[in-house]
């Protein structure tokens, strides 16, 4: 049995993020992007990417890098899609991330699966937000959950509220009294009410360009990332614009 497995999400999409995920960066889709990060994680001990039957599954089929597993479940929501995961990769944890941001850093990942681990019992991790809706409000692309399987078994089986079963993480959020869960600080530059650091349009994939193109990275450092959006007055004006645009329109 795996320590702990990593699964990138590539069920459950919308048509904007299947559009997202067939981006190219250097000759590679944003999902293999996303893939290569997490096989840099050192705390990970295999990845395997998460997709549908029929169609959508086929899209995410042909993305996947071939030397990576590719699981496709006919579940209905997240929550399931992960149970059925782990019953054809047995694992004690999974850590879960989307495909919404192609520069994911390893060493976030990393230091959450310790932090999870170092704490006794912890069933669930992730990072906690000031500025916005944690878990059901932040881009999965960007930071991962760590979830205990054994815990994610129980609770399948006891939930039909329909955003805990899509949100798995919002479930522990609302019932911390029963579960131990570990929230870590946002990771420095990116718990910010000014920017959004997703991809929804056009305007937000020119940015994430002109980061590939001005860092070069092979392995993503968010730290370069930020201080890059941080020491560029446009990109920043442009991000921030465009959350003020997306939070206007959630209103």
């Amino acid at each position: 049995m795996l320590k702990t497995l990593g699964v990138v999400k590539g069920t459950l999409l919308t048509d904007k993020q299947r559009h997202h995920l067939k981006r190219r960066l250097d000759g590679k889709s944003v999902l293999e992007w996303v893939v290569r990060q997490m096989t840099e994680c050192m705390q990970i001990d295999a990845v395997v990417v998460l997709s549908d039957h029929g169609e959508d599954g086929s899209v995410v089929s042909k993305l996947c890098p071939i030397d990576v597993p590719l699981h496709r479940s006919h579940a209905t929501d997240t929550l399931a899609c992960l149970v059925d995961v782990l019953e054809h990769y047995p694992a004690d944890a999974l850590v879960f991330i989307g495909a919404d941001w192609p520069f994911l850093d390893p060493t976030i990942v990393d230091r959450l699966v310790k932090s999870a681990e170092d704490e006794p019992g912890c069933n669930y991790a992730a990072h906690q937000f000031t500025n916005e809706c944690f878990s059901a409000g932040r881009p999965y692309g960007i930071f991962p959950e760590w979830y205990r399987a054994e815990t994610l078994r129980n609770i399948n089986g006891k939930t039909d509220d329909m955003i805990h079963r899509q949100l798995p993480g919002t479930f522990f959020l609302d019932n911390q009294k029963d579960f131990t869960v570990e929230l870590l600080p946002a990771p420095v530059g990116y718990d910010r009410s000014d920017v959004r650091i997703t991809v929804s349009d056009e305007h937000d994939w020119e940015n994430v360009l002109e980061i590939h193109g001005a860092l070069d990275l092979d392995v993503c450092d968010s730290g370069k990332v930020c201080e890059l959006i941080e020491h560029q007055p446009h990109m920043r004006e442009q991000m921030a614009r465009a959350n003020e645009e997306s939070l206007a329109g959630a209103g």
